[in-house]
């Protein structure tokens, strides 16, 4: 995230370093939909004080990736149906994109580091670590991206997975989804890759997200059914 100063606060720089850990958190998958962030609790967990948090969290509500309720509680949102069909739609179009390119442009030391990751993956799913698997997701999802050298689409990809990366923390816990097709379609992508096929490696990609989306759609159901009991 580029850096600027935050308004409101001595401790621009601080705020900012609050912010991008935030956005790599929310990334990451460590966040449920529904989540709350208590301001003393993130800033307890950064070692900072509440001005920088609370400016890096009203920031974060003001660029819509967190929502804030009547009561002033910030919460990572629970998304509708329909907003969830709509961020499928436009990572299958950018991503897809991304991951043709890379095939095209990576260099086989890239693609060797990626297949660990495919991996690990792999091995994480088989174990039940959802932690690691998410991690291994993330790190496969964005090396593939990295390696299409198009920076412009690289942060766009990452403003995308602000909003997915809650959806993630959902299908990494389901009882229900598939996982181990998304071994499948990363297998894919590494094949496509290696082949130097661009339509292939942007068919896996779009694969990927596409399967667990109906999934992902009746986890947030149910959890909304729960945050309005």
């Amino acid at each position: 995230m580029s850096e600027r100063v935050a308004r409101g606060t001595g401790e621009p720089h601080l705020a900012e370093k609050v912010y991008n850990k935030l956005c790599q958190d929310l990334q990451d998958g460590l966040y449920a939909p529904g989540a709350k962030l208590i301001l003393r609790d993130v800033a307890a967990e950064f070692g900072a004080s509440l001005t920088p948090v609370r400016d890096a969290l009203n920031r974060l509500v003001g660029e819509r990736v967190l929502e804030m309720g009547s009561n002033r509680t910030i919460s990572v949102p629970i998304p509708l149906a329909a907003e969830v069909r709509e961020i499928r739609r436009i990572r299958m179009e950018l991503e897809g994109f991304a991951a043709a390119e890379a095939a095209s442009k990576g260099s086989a030391g890239e693609f060797a580091d990626i297949r660990g990751d495919c991996d690990a993956y792999a091995h994480a799913r088989r174990t039940g670590d959802a932690r690691r698997m998410l991690e291994a997701n993330r790190d496969f999802h964005f090396k593939v991206y990295a390696a299409a050298r198009m920076p412009f689409l690289l942060e766009m990809i990452k403003g995308l997975w602000l909003r997915n990366g809650p959806l993630q923390y959902l299908l990494s816990r389901s009882a229900t989804a598939p996982l181990e097709r998304s071994d499948d379609h990363h297998g894919a992508v590494m094949r496509a890759l290696d082949e130097r096929d661009p339509e292939g490696a942007r068919q896996g990609i779009r694969n990927d997200i596409d399967y667990a989306t109906s999934d992902i759609i009746i986890a947030l159901a149910e959890l909304r059914e729960k945050s309005l009991a």
